[in-house]
């Protein structure tokens, strides 16, 4: 299977303190012409990892001092956004729902089948691809935000719910040309042209959403049902 564009820049970190199966997952990864970076121990991997690019790791469930599970811990603590697929030879019930509730794209038992490995690796990219797709996004929109003062928010504040300049005016105490000034920053700052698209962002920064990249408009096709009575 050919390598996409989409996953060029992704990497997939192999950690296992067995070397030989670490070598394993890694010649399994660059069959597939990902780029792979190994790692014996969890803290070699927490010395390198940032998760600035997009990727997943497959971990090793036990290894000597920090095991899987606490590395995942690990890397939700420090907010790095990097899907994990669990490899164990000794799986057990409460390991693995606890490796899920963390987020785990799958816990998998040693030994374990190619294509189901494949399959789950496939899997974290893709949704890697999406959190910083997700976190980028966030980011945008709040370096924007910060470079608006209190009383641009103020103003922001009420435009958000609806209020005229002339009623933010009375309301804040200051001119009408004082707030037609702060509104405009807020357009400029924010890069939006409308009400509509402040509101946009705002409900996308505070929900944790982004906008899809092809929409579908379902809607439009939506069956016309003229209302009772």
């Amino acid at each position: 299977m050919p390598q996409t564009d989409r996953g060029a820049e992704a990497i997939v970190s192999v950690v296992d303190d067995d070397a030989a199966a670490c070598r394993a997952v890694a010649e399994l990864v660059q069959t597939f012409g990902y780029q792979v970076r190994s790692y014996e121990t969890p803290e070699e991997f927490l010395a390198e990892v940032n998760g600035d690019r997009p990727g997943c790791a497959v971990i090793d469930l036990r290894m000597p001092g920090m095991t899987g599970t606490e590395l995942h811990q690990k890397l939700t603590e420090r907010e790095i956004v990097l899907p994990v697929v669990v490899l164990t030879a000794y799986a057990d019930t409460p390991s693995t729902v606890r490796s899920l509730r963390r987020g785990a794209v799958s816990v998998i038992d040693k030994p374990y089948r190619e294509d189901e490995l494949w399959r789950a690796i496939q899997e974290g990219i893709e949704r890697s691809h999406e959190l910083l797709r997700r976190q980028r996004h966030q980011q945008a929109i709040e370096q924007r935000l910060r470079q608006l003062g209190p009383q641009d928010r103020d103003v922001l504040s009420l435009m958000l719910a609806g209020t005229k300049n002339r009623s933010i005016a009375k309301k804040l105490g200051v001119s009408l040309r004082t707030v037609e000034n702060r509104r405009r920053r807020v357009f400029d700052v924010m890069q939006a042209d409308s009400v509509a698209l402040l509101t946009r962002m705002i409900v996308e920064y505070e929900y944790g959403v982004v906008p899809m990249v092809n929409p579908s408009e379902s809607w439009l096709s939506l069956p016309y049902e003229r209302a009772a009575g």
